[in-house]
């Protein structure tokens, strides 16, 4: 499943690595916000635009290409579903708003998750004033991400060594083959989570409240920019929508 690799950390010498995670979340969930403030094209296309080269300063646009076109078949199932489903004048356009939407958003949270490491999003994290619990399992769960990918590639090979054709047939038949990867994959999750659970048991997990930590992070000058920029265009992207009313000013929708 390489669309997992859009939540994969990969280390790389950029300008957006050796930023802080704290930055880099502020300006995730900017994006992520103003995302949702649109549902035409034109909008979420210039979102989508703007974040590519955030991805090729982080040297990672390569890997994020890899990953959306394995969710290519999911993305056409959404749009197709959307469309046959929806009910107002133009729903192959509502369908295409809806797809960008999910891929902006997509687009903004592989960015960050690119960049950071687990160790520095639970070290960011715990900096924030949220619970160790907390951060251990965020951590925890973006370690475990390239594990259940390397577990669904075993899956997928056992079953084809079984007979399965899983790249076989119509768009219908191969969404029905994804239930024989699915099934087996969250019954070896249910058991890692447990295995898990008490070997963090056998450590102690939880006994002492007050930690130590060897590293902390620190905003430097270059993250305040960041900030201070993230939030100009979130002020302003709000003034237009809401305030000046800005689908309104310019022929955003696409009628098809």
């Amino acid at each position: 499943m390489s669309f997992l690799e859009i939540f994969q950390y990969t280390r790389q010498d950029s300008i957006i690595h050796r930023l802080d995670p704290r930055s880099k979340l502020f300006l995730t969930l900017v994006c992520a916000i103003i995302s949702l403030l649109f549902l035409d094209i034109i909008p979420l296309l210039i979102i989508f635009a703007s974040l590519l080269p955030l991805l090729a300063a982080a040297k990672s646009l390569r890997r994020w290409a890899k990953s959306m076109k394995g969710l290519l078949v999911l993305l056409v199932f959404i749009m197709v579903f959307n469309t046959l489903l929806s009910t107002g004048p133009y729903p192959f356009s509502y369908s295409v708003s809806l797809t960008l939407r999910l891929v902006a958003l997509m687009t903004s949270f592989s960015l960050f998750f690119l960049t950071v490491h687990p160790d520095e999003l639970s070290q960011a994290l715990i900096q924030m004033r949220v619970r160790f619990e907390f951060a251990f399992a965020m951590s925890m769960a973006m370690r475990y991400v390239p594990t259940l990918g390397h577990e669904a590639y075993a899956i997928m090979d056992a079953q084809r060594s079984r007979g399965v054709e899983l790249d076989k047939g119509n768009f219908v038949q191969r969404v029905r083959n994804i239930i024989p990867i699915i099934v087996p994959l969250i019954i070896v999750s249910i058991r890692r989570a447990l295995s898990i659970a008490e070997s963090m048991e056998s450590r102690g997990f939880g006994a002492s409240e007050n930690r130590t930590y060897m590293e902390r992070l620190q905003f430097r000058r270059r993250d305040w920019s960041l900030v201070i920029v993230s939030l100009g265009v979130l002020v302003t992207v709000l003034y237009l929508r809401f305030i000046v009313g800005l689908p309104d000013l310019f022929l955003w929708n696409i009628g098809f």
